[in-house]
């Protein structure tokens, strides 16, 4: 049976009950065809279990190593039940030993989700994570290939694995820049537009002033244009002082007669969906359900890597204390933050999803007036 056969296979059989049974049921048939003598059969002991590792005196055990020619650990194999979720299983440890007994690449995975790591490399465990494999998502061909290049036996015994993973990490780091890049780009852009109009900016306004010369024969002075582009500014985008008519909306409770200036949140308008709020944390149920239709599972793991402690979402409540179910079945968040901070983790959510913050109008009451910001 070829690996990709192996791996068809696994991804329709029924997950294992526990840890043994994936190991031996899943991990084990995918290193057989990697080329590993995985049951001896050559007489070798290049594949061991429950492997010492990290030492006499801080040292442990790891799952699986692999074994390189001279007799030295080249990769280690942590395995995990299926199901679990990794995020809350620390790859610390496991680099520690990893680095200590200068293993080339390490494995954290719970048969059908495998993280690959260069434990030799600077920075926290996710800056030292190249490969991220999953077995009933990601296309066969493509994850056969990869463990092809990162643990096959001929390319981890010549060195060609670990060239290969360095490659990888370097592009996955600069795809993660790429990304913060634009996240701070969709993030700051709009604020940085409203400065060049209500400052306004000198290249601008020069701008303009050659273009209307062009069409009128006669340019404008720099108050008329700083004058126009004040009033060009969108109501909903010149941040939460604006006032605009009262909308017609549903019908909003009040829990009391609002003080003199005191501004209460009331609703919310995300991609022309609109929501009355009675609560902050309502705030973040909306938000989530609106991008869950979008994205699904997609939006938990992206959230997962920046929102945890004060906030949290989740499909497992066993994950979370004193969590609420969101209008997603199934799907739920925590929070004990603060009003502003749950807005400012509201439009966080947007920007990391690829939508500019200012998709989500959020709408107060001033005593008998609304306000829209963003």
């Amino acid at each position: 049976m070829t690996l990709s056969e192996t791996l068809k296979r696994i991804s329709r059989m029924d997950a294992p009950s526990n840890e043994e049974t994936a190991k031996f049921q899943i991990i084990v048939p995918i290193l057989g065809d990697l080329e590993w003598d995985v049951y001896r059969s050559k007489g070798t002991n290049e594949v061991r279990f429950e492997h010492p590792a990290g030492g006499t005196k801080k040292g442990g055990q790891v799952d699986i190593a692999l074994i390189g020619e001279h007799g030295q650990s080249v990769c280690f194999v942590e395995a995990k039940k299926p199901g679990v979720n990794l995020d809350h299983h620390h790859v610390e440890q496991l680099l520690g030993y990893a680095f200590h007994d200068s293993v080339t690449i390490c494995v954290l995975t719970n048969g059908l989700e495998w993280r690959l790591y260069l434990p030799r490399e600077d920075g926290l465990p996710a800056d030292r994570k190249f490969a991220h494999l999953w077995l009933r998502e990601d296309p066969i061909e493509q994850i056969a290939g990869d463990l092809e290049k990162f643990l096959s036996r001929s390319a981890v015994m010549s060195g060609e694995a670990k060239q290969n993973a360095v490659k990888a990490l370097k592009q996955r780091r600069e795809e993660s820049e790429r990304l913060r890049r634009e996240k701070d780009i969709a993030r700051r852009l709009p604020d940085i537009w409203r400065k060049m109009l209500t400052e306004p900016d000198k290249g601008l306004v020069v701008r303009i002033q050659s273009r209307v010369h062009a069409e009128l024969e006669f340019s404008p002075s720099v108050d008329q244009i700083a004058e126009f582009l004040a009033a060009t500014i969108a109501p909903n985008s010149t941040g939460p002082n604006t006032k605009t008519d009262k909308p017609t909306r549903p019908n909003v409770k009040s829990t009391g007669k609002p003080q003199v200036g005191q501004r209460i949140m009331i609703g919310a308008t995300l991609f022309g969906t609109y929501r009355s709020l009675e609560k902050a944390i309502e705030l973040l149920d909306f938000v989530t359900v609106q991008l869950y239709e979008r994205h699904g599972q997609d939006l938990l793991d992206k959230v997962a890597q920046i929102s945890v402690g004060a906030v949290q979402i989740s499909s497992d409540p066993g994950d979370m204390n004193r969590c609420r179910e969101t209008g997603v079945p199934g799907i739920f968040i925590y929070s004990n933050l603060g009003v502003e901070r749950i807005k400012a983790r509201s439009y966080e959510w947007l920007v990391l999803l690829g939508y500019p913050d200012s998709d989500l109008q959020i709408h107060y009451s001033d005593s008998d007036l609304q306000i829209h910001e963003h």
